[in-house]
């Protein structure tokens, strides 16, 4: 069956063999992680408004890390403009 059948859709990870599959089921939402059919298979039943919840807070969490990377990256353009003013300054003396 295709997720377009069932109504799950599968998202790989960046864990080895491991993927989330996200689905409705009779008016919630369901979360699992490990392959249907799995051994030790773990999920969760979310009501919708809990599963908004969880969209609204791994979008902050994106967020965030972007923040942070952009951070950084300003942290790092400022430190070659100070590393290279000063050896325009040194050359000059």
């Amino acid at each position: 069956m295709s997720a377009i059948e069932t109504g799950y859709v599968k998202v790989e990870t960046q864990t080895p063999d491991v993927a989330v599959h996200v689905g409705p089921r009779e008016g919630s939402v369901v979360l699992a992680i490990a392959e249907p059919g799995a051994e030790s298979p773990r999920s969760v039943t979310l009501s919708p408004a809990q599963a908004g919840m969880v969209l609204h807070a791994l979008g902050l969490a994106v967020a965030r890390i972007g923040e942070e990377a952009r951070l950084r990256a300003e942290e790092r353009a400022g430190l070659a403009e100070r590393l290279l003013e000063q050896e325009v300054r040194l050359r000059g003396s």
